[in-house]
C-alpha cells in the first residue's frame, strides 16, 4: 500500500484526522486567498499609475523650446465639482498625428472637447452655467477606461488654438504613456508592502494552528508505526501524503475564493475613487508560485515536526517531556531588528523602500513568534514556583512542559498586536502629512491660479458672472516678493499687488487697518531697512520677473493677521504701473449657491486656470484621511480576525491533543471548572507578557517606517490599545475551548 492510499484510509477511519484535514484545508484556503490578494495589490497600484502616466510627462522648458520636437502645448490644472476633483488638460497641437495614450481618441483640435463618461454624465445633469460651460467647445469624444485612474474619474481634455494657450504652457512630444510606466503612489505602495508582510505571518500562523489540530494524536500514531517497523522514509511520505490532500485542496479553494474577493477589494476607495477589478488580477507567475509553494510549505512544516517521531519514536509514543527552547532565541529579536534598521538606512539613501526593509519587517514578526515559546517557558516556571491554586499549578506545568504548544494559541494574537502597535505608531505621523487649509484665504473665496491672465480675460469673467446675476467683485491679483534694494533673496517677503479694501474681502486681516490713500500694508512687526523698496513681480508665467522700484517715502502701515498663513505684504495697485504687472491669480468671493457658476465663468474664459478654495482643499484632505483610516482599519481587522481564529483553533486543538490527559484528571476527581480555569490561564499568562513585547517592537518598527513616509513621530495613549485587545482576544479564544473540554469524560482516557 503506497503512502497516499494509507493516508486516505486514515482519513476515512479516523474522524479527528478528517476534522484536522478539513481545518487545514480551510486554513490554507484563507491564507492563500489573502496572500494572493495582498500580493496583487502592488500590481494594482502600478496598473493605476500606468493608466495615468500620460498626464505628467512634461518637458522642463517653455513652449518655445524646440517646437518641432515637442509639437504639443499642455496646461494641467485642477477643478472641483460636487466635492469631486476634476483633472483638466488644455492642449494645442502644432502639427497633426500626435501620438496619444490608450483610451484617448486623439489630440482634440480647437473647439473640441473629450470628457470621461462620468464627467459627461455629470455635466449633462447640471445647468450649463454650473459645469458644461467650463469646457468651451463641442464634446466630440469620450476618454476611455485605459486613460483613467479609476472608474468614474472626472477628466477633461480641451482643445485650443496654439495662440490661445497661455505663455506658461509646457511643450510635449505627445500624450502617450512613457515606456518606463507610471510612478505609483508612494504612500499607498508602502502601506501595501507593509500590509503584505504583516498579514502573511498571521496567515501562516493560522495554517500552522489548523495543521496542528490533532498533532499529538498523529505523532503517537506515526510513532507506533515506527516502532512496528516502518522506516523513516515511509513515515515522512505518509505525512506528506496526508498533508498534501488537505493543502492542495485548500490552495485551489483559496484561488477560487480570491476571484470574488478581487471584486470586493476594487470597491475600497483611495484618493477619490475605487478600482477596476482587473487591477487585482494576479499574474500567471504568481498563481503558479502559490499553487506550488503553498502545499510545499505546509508539507515541509509537517515533516519538520516529525523529528521526534523519526529519532525518538518511543518518547513520542509515550508523550515524554519535550526539549525546552534555547535562550539563544533571544538573539533572533536583535538580529531581525538589525536587519530591519540596516535595510531602513539603505532605503533612506535610495529615497524609497527596498527589499531589505520588508525582509527585516518579516524577520521581526517571525522572531516574535519564535521567541514566544521561550517567554512562555519562563512564565510557566514562575507560576509553577508561586502557585496558590490548582488551576495556576496546572497552567504553569503545561507552560513549562510544552511551551511551544502552549504558545501556539497566543502566536497569532502576538502578531496582530505587533501589527496594531505598528499601525497606531505610523498613523498619526501619516495623518500630519495630509494638507488642510491654513487660513491664508477666507472661507467662500475661490482663487484661480493663472499663467498671466490678460485683462480682457478678467473682463470676460466679470461679464459672464454679471449675466448670471452674480455681483461679487472679481479681483485680479499680481504676486511677487518685496524687499529693500540691497536685500538678498533671503530677505525678500511674499507680496501681492492688492488694495487693502480688496485684501480684507479675501484674506483674514483686520479691516480696521485700512486707511485712505495708497500704502504698503505689512503684518505687525515687519520692518524694512531704510532705503529704496523694490517689488519683484513673478511675471507672466514664463519664468520672467520684473523689478519695480516703489515711490520714495511710501507709507508703510501694519495690519493684524488672523490666519496662520496671512504673512503677506499688500502693495496698493496705485503704487505700481499696470504695464509692469501680470495677473497671477483671480479671486472671487462666492456663496454656496453661486460658487459653481463663478468657477465656470473663470474656467470658460481663463485658459489654464487652476482653482483653489478652502472647502475643496479640506474636502480633498478629508478624503485622503478617510482613505488612510479605512486602509488601517481593514488591515488591523484582518490581522485581529486571523489572530483570534488561530488562537481559538490552537486552544481547541490543545484540548483535543490532551484528551487523554484531561480524561485521566477527570477520572482522578479533578473538577471540570478547575481545568477550564487552567486553560484560560494558559492562554492569558504568556499572552500578557508577549503582547507587551509585541507592542514595544511594533512601536519601534513603526517609528522606523515613518521615516520612509516622511511623517513626524507622534506618540498617542492609543498605543496601549492593541495590547489590551490582544489580551481580550486571547481570553475569548481560551473561553471558546470550554465547550470542547466539557465533552471530555473519564472514558476518554480508556478510549485513547
Amino acid at each position: 500500500m503506497n503512502p497516499l492510499q494509507l493516508a486516505v484510509r486514515v482519513l476515512r477511519a479516523d474522524s479527528r484526522s478528517r476534522a484536522s484535514a478539513l481545518f487545514t484545508m480551510l486554513g490554507v484556503a484563507v491564507g492563500v486567498a489573502l496572500v494572493v490578494w495582498l500580493a496583487a495589490t502592488p500590481g494594482a497600484i502600478q496598473n493605476r499609475a500606468d493608466r495615468e502616466s500620460w498626464r505628467s510627462q512634461y518637458s522642463s522648458g517653455s513652449s518655445q523650446e524646440n517646437p518641432a520636437d515637442r509639437p504639443l502645448l499642455v496646461v494641467t490644472n485642477y477643478d472641483d465639482v460636487a466635492g469631486q476633483r476634476v483633472h483638466r488638460f488644455d492642449v494645442a497641437a502644432l502639427k497633426p498625428g500626435i501620438a496619444v495614450a490608450p483610451g484617448i481618441p486623439r489630440v482634440p483640435g480647437p473647439g473640441e472637447v473629450f470628457l470621461s463618461p462620468a464627467l459627461a454624465e455629470l455635466a449633462a445633469g447640471k445647468p450649463a452655467a454650473q459645469l458644461a460651460d467650463r469646457f468651451p467647445g463641442k464634446v466630440v469624444g469620450s476618454i476611455g477606461d485605459e486613460a483613467l485612474s479609476f472608474p468614474d474619474e472626472l477628466v477633461a481634455i480641451v482643445g485650443h488654438a496654439p495662440d490661445a494657450m497661455p505663455s506658461g504652457a509646457q511643450s510635449r512630444a505627445d500624450l502617450a504613456r512613457p515606456a518606463r510606466g507610471g510612478d505609483p503612489n508612494e504612500l499607498l505602495l508602502l502601506l501595501s508592502q507593509v500590509g503584505l508582510v504583516i498579514l502573511v505571518v498571521p496567515c501562516l500562523v493560522l495554517v500552522a494552528s489548523a495543521a496542528r489540530l490533532t498533532a499529538a494524536r498523529r505523532e503517537r500514531r506515526l510513532a507506533a508505526l515506527r516502532l512496528a517497523g516502518a522506516t523513516p522514509q515511509q513515515v515522512v511520505w505518509m505525512t506528506v501524503a496526508e498533508t498534501a490532500v488537505a493543502s492542495v485542496a485548500g490552495t485551489v479553494l483559496g484561488l477560487v475564493v480570491g476571484i470574488p474577493l478581487r471584486s470586493l477589494t476594487a470597491q475600497i476607495p483611495w484618493d477619490g475613487g475605487t478600482w477596476f477589478p482587473a487591477d487585482f488580477t494576479p499574474s500567471a507567475l504568481l498563481v503558479v508560485a502559490v499553487l506550488v509553494l503553498a502545499p510545499l510549505l505546509v508539507c515541509l512544516a509537517s515533516v519538520f515536526g516529525l523529528r521526534r517521531v523519526l529519532n525518538q519514536p518511543l518518547g513520542a509514543a509515550n508523550q515524554h517531556t519535550k526539549r525546552q527552547p534555547s535562550v539563544a532565541r533571544l538573539l533572533l529579536i536583535f538580529g531581525a531588528g538589525a536587519v530591519f534598521f540596516v535595510g531602513l538606512g539603505i532605503a533612506q539613501d535610495k529615497g524609497g523602500t527596498t527589499a531589505f526593509v520588508l525582509v527585516g519587517l518579516a524577520a521581526v514578526a517571525i522572531a516574535l513568534v519564535l521567541v514566544g515559546p521561550l517567554v512562555t517557558s519562563w512564565v510557566g516556571k514562575l507560576f509553577t514556583a508561586i502557585w496558590r491554586t490548582p488551576a495556576t499549578l496546572l497552567a504553569g506545568r503545561r507552560l513549562r512542559d510544552d511551551p511551544k504548544a502552549a504558545f501556539r494559541a497566543s502566536s497569532g494574537v502576538v502578531v496582530a498586536v505587533f501589527a496594531g502597535s505598528l499601525a497606531l505608531t505610523m498613523f498619526p505621523g501619516l495623518e500630519s502629512r495630509i494638507g488642510f487649509n491654513d487660513g491664508t484665504w477666507k472661507d467662500g473665496v475661490i482663487i484661480a491660479q493663472t499663467y498671466g491672465a490678460p485683462a480682457k480675460q478678467v473682463a470676460s469673467v466679470r461679464t459672464d458672472m454679471a449675466k448670471n446675476g452674480i455681483t461679487a467683485p472679481v479681483l485680479a491679483i499680481s504676486e511677487g516678493s518685496i524687499g529693500g534694494k540691497g536685500d538678498g533673496s533671503g530677505q525678500s517677503r511674499s507680496a501681492m499687488v492688492l488694495s487693502c479694501t480688496d485684501a480684507v474681502k479675501v484674506r483674514p486681516i483686520d479691516i480696521s487697518a485700512c486707511q485712505q490713500g495708497p500704502a504698503i500694508y505689512v503684518p505687525t512687526g515687519t520692518r524694512f531697512d531704510a532705503g529704496e523698496i523694490v517689488l519683484r513681480s513673478y511675471g507672466f508665467g514664463n519664468g520672467d520677473a520684473t523689478d519695480v522700484s516703489l515711490p520714495a517715502q511710501v507709507p508703510i502701515r501694519e495690519y493684524q493677521p488672523n490666519g496662520r498663513g496671512s504673512s503677506t505684504i499688500f502693495v496698493d495697485p496705485a503704487l505700481v504701473p499696470a504695464t509692469k504687472l501680470a495677473v497671477n491669480s483671480v479671486a472671487v468671493v462666492t456663496t454656496p449657491q453661486n460658487e459653481a457658476i463663478a468657477r465656470t465663468a473663470i474656467l470658460r474664459n481663463v485658459v489654464g486656470a487652476s482653482i483653489y478654495s478652502n472647502g475643496a482643499y479640506d474636502a480633498h484632505g478629508d478624503t485622503l484621511l478617510g482613505d488612510l483610516r479605512r486602509v488601517t482599519v481593514i488591515g488591523l481587522a484582518i490581522a485581529t480576525i486571523l489572530g483570534g481564529v488561530s488562537a481559538g483553533v490552537a486552544a481547541a486543538g490543545s484540548v483535543v491533543d490532551r484528551r487523554r490527559t484531561f480524561g485521566a484528571l477527570i477520572a482522578a476527581g479533578t473538577p471540570t471548572n478547575v481545568l477550564v480555569k487552567a486553560l484560560r490561564r494558559e492562554a492569558m499568562l504568556p499572552a500578557l507578557v508577549a503582547t507587551v513585547g509585541a507592542s514595544v517592537a511594533g512601536a519601534f518598527i513603526g517609528a522606523g517606517l515613518l521615516t520612509l513616509a516622511k511623517g513626524d513621530l507622534i506618540l498617542s495613549p492609543w498605543l496601549v490599545t492593541p495590547a489590551v485587545l490582544g489580551l481580550v482576544v486571547a481570553l475569548l479564544a481560551a473561553a471558546a475551548c470550554g465547550p470542547v473540554l466539557r465533552k471530555v469524560t473519564a472514558r476518554a482516557y480508556a478510549e485513547e
